[in-house]
C-alpha cells in the first residue's frame, strides 16, 4: 500500500494530527495484511473478506511487530509514539477518516482501548529468565 494515494492520505492526516510520524502509519497496512493472512490460515476453506475488528487488529499488530522486529519492536514503537492499544486505534481511525481503511457500523475506536499492556507485549518476552526465580545479582525484591 506504499503508493502515492497512501502517501497523500497520510500527508493529509499529518496536517491535522501530528501525534505520530509518517512511519507509524506505514506500519498499519502491513499489520492489517499480516492479520488477514493469519486469520485466513486459521480458518482453512473460509474466506476472510478484508475486515477485522479492533481486538483482532491490535493482536495482529502485536504479533506482526514481534515477528518483524523482535526485541527492537518496543524501541520502534516508542520512537513512533505508539505506546498503547489506544494509539493503534487512533492510527486506524485516522486512516479510516481519509478512506485508507474501512469500518462497519459496529466498529468503534474504543474497541482498541486497554487490550494489552505494551511492556508485557513488547519488552517482557525478551527479558532474561532466571531459572531460580531470584532477581539478578545486585537487585533487591
Amino acid at each position: 500500500m506504499h503508493n502515492e494515494r497512501f502517501d497523500q492520505a497520510v500527508s493529509k492526516i499529518l496536517e491535522r494530527d501530528s501525534a505520530f510520524p509518517r512511519q507509524a502509519y506505514e506500519l498499519m497496512p502491513a499489520a492489517l495484511n499480516y492479520t488477514l493472512r493469519r486469520l485466513q490460515a486459521g480458518q482453512p476453506g473460509a474466506e476472510v473478506h478484508g475486515h477485522v475488528n479492533g481486538r483482532q487488529l491490535a493482536e495482529g499488530f502485536r504479533d506482526f511487530m514481534l515477528e518483524e522486529y523482535g526485541p527492537f519492536a518496543a524501541d520502534i514503537l516508542a520512537k513512533y509514539n505508539i505506546r498503547s492499544t489506544a494509539d493503534i486505534g487512533r492510527l486506524v481511525y485516522n486512516l479510516i477518516s481519509v478512506g485508507m481503511f474501512g469500518k462497519t457500523e459496529n466498529d468503534r475506536e474504543a474497541d482498541f482501548r486497554n487490550l494489552y499492556d505494551f511492556r508485557d507485549a513488547f519488552e517482557l518476552p525478551f527479558q532474561p529468565i532466571n531459572p531460580l526465580g531470584k532477581p539478578p545479582p545486585g537487585m533487591q525484591m
